[in-house]
C-alpha cells in the first residue's frame, strides 16, 4: 500500500512546527490467489471483467492466474487445498460434501442455467426432440461437471437413461475440443456452453434442441431461475481467512455490477485490454463474442446467494438421480459476504 504519511507535532528553536513525514512501511504485501475456472463466459465474465479493470488489486489481491480445465479437475484443485477459491457451477458443492469434502459457496456469478443441448446439423431430419438421440452419441465434459449433470438431466426428462440409451461421451472442457468433435463427428449432440453453444449454432455446425438462454425454455426444462454457478471455497478458508474471502467477493462483485451496467460492447473491450482475461476470447469474431455477451447478460445478478434458486437446483438434482440424497442451504452457502435473497 505503499509509503504511509502521519502528521506530526515537532518542536524547534521558536516555536513548534507542524511538518509532516514521510515514514517508510513495510511494503504491503497483497494475497496472491490462482483462480481455477472452465472456459466458461457465463461463470467468470464478471471475474475476467474485475481482473481487467483492477477491481481485485484495488482490494489488494493478486490474481495471478486463472487456471483453465474441467469442472471436475477445478473442484479436486480446490478439494486438495492447491488452490482457496474456484469458479465452480452449482452440483459441485453437494458432490463434494458429499464425500466429506466442505466446499461452500459464498458468491452466485450467474442466476440461469447456461447448458443447452446442441446437435450436428447433419441430424436436423432427424432429431427433433431430446428423446430422439436414443442410440446416438451424446457428449459432455466430465463425469460430475455441470455439462454432465445438465446433460443427464434433460436426457432423463426425455425418458432416456444416459447409461443405456446413449453413449455418453467424456470430452473435458476445452472448447477447441468439443467443437472440432462436432464438427467431425466424433459426438452427434454436446450439452454446451458460451462460448461453444452461440458459435457451433452460428456457423451451421450445429443446432439446439434446447434453447436455455430463452425464459420459455429455461421455464420449462428447469424453472424461472437457478442458482447455477458461482465463488467456492473451502469452509477452513472461511474460517482461517474471512477477510481474504470478504474482499474476493467484494471484487467479484464489482465485476458483476459493471457487467450489469454495461453494453456486450464495452464489456468486450475492457476484457480485451488485458492479456490475462483477453487470451479466453482468442480466436473468436468480434461480432460473435459481443453477441454472446449479449445472450449471457440477463443471468448476471448482484452476486447474493438464492434460496429459490436453489431449491430449483437441489429438487432436480436429486429427482434425476445427479445427486443421491439432497443437501440444506445452510449446508451449501455461506451469506455472511454476498447475502442470501428470495
Amino acid at each position: 500500500m505503499g509509503t504511509r504519511r502521519i502528521a506530526s507535532w515537532t518542536p524547534a528553536l521558536g516555536g513548534a512546527l507542524l511538518t509532516t513525514l514521510a515514514l517508510a512501511a513495510p511494503a504491503w504485501a497483497a494475497d496472491k490467489v490462482r483462480l481455477p475456472t472452465v472456459v466458461s463466459y457465463e461463470l467468470n465474465l464478471p471475474s475476467l471483467v474485475a481482473t481487467a479493470n483492477g477491481f481485485y488489486k484495488e482490494e489488494d489481491i493478486d490474481l495471478t492466474e486463472f487456471v483453465l480445465g474441467s469442472g471436475g479437475t477445478m473442484r479436486t484443485l480446490l478439494i486438495n487445498k492447491e488452490v482457496d477459491f474456484a469458479l465452480l457451477a452449482f452440483v459441485h458443492v453437494p458432490l463434494a460434501r458429499a464425500k466429506g469434502a466442505l466446499l461452500k459457496m459464498v458468491l452466485a456469478t450467474h442466476d440461469q442455467e447456461i447448458f443447452s443441448l446442441v446437435v450436428r446439423s447433419e441430424l436436423k431430419g432427424k432429431v427433433k426432440a431430446v428423446a430422439d438421440l436414443r442410440g446416438l452419441k451424446v457428449g459432455f465434459s466430465t463425469p460430475g461437471a455441470a455439462s454432465w449433470a445438465l446433460g443427464s438431466l434433460y436426457l432423463r426428462k426425455a425418458g432416456l437413461d444416459p447409461n443405456k440409451d446413449v453413449e455418453f461421451v467424456s470430452l473435458g472442457g476445452d472448447p477447441r475440443v468439443i467443437y472440432t468433435a462436432l464438427k467431425t463427428g466424433k459426438v452427434d449432440a454436446f450439452s454446451a456452453w458460451e462460448p461453444t453453444t452461440t458459435r457451433v449454432i452460428d456457423e451451421g455446425i450445429a443446432y439446439p434442441l434446447t434453447r436455455i438462454w430463452e425464459p420459455a425454455e429455461h421455464a420449462k426444462w428447469v424453472g424461472e431461475k437457478a442458482l447455477a454457478l458461482g465463488l467456492v471455497t473451502r469452509e477452513d478458508v472461511i474460517k482461517d481467512k474471512p477477510d481474504l474471502v470478504r474482499r474476493m467477493v467484494r471484487a467479484t462483485k464489482k465485476g458483476l455490477d459493471w457487467v450489469r451496467s454495461h453494453s456486450a460492447a464495452e464489456i468486450l473491450d475492457a476484457v480485451l485490454k488485458d492479456p490475462r482475461t483477453a487470451d479466453q476470447f482468442k480466436g473468436l469474431d468480434r461480432a460473435l463474442a459481443v453477441k454472446i455477451i449479449e445472450r449471457i447478460k440477463p443471468g448476471f445478478g448482484t452476486g447474493c446467494l438464492s434460496r429459490g434458486g436453489f431449491k430449483v437446483e437441489m429438487d432436480l438434482s436429486v429427482e434425476y438421480q445427479i445427486l443421491k440424497a439432497p443437501a440444506t442451504f445452510e449446508e451449501f452457502a455461506d451469506t455472511t459476504f454476498a447475502g442470501a435473497c428470495s
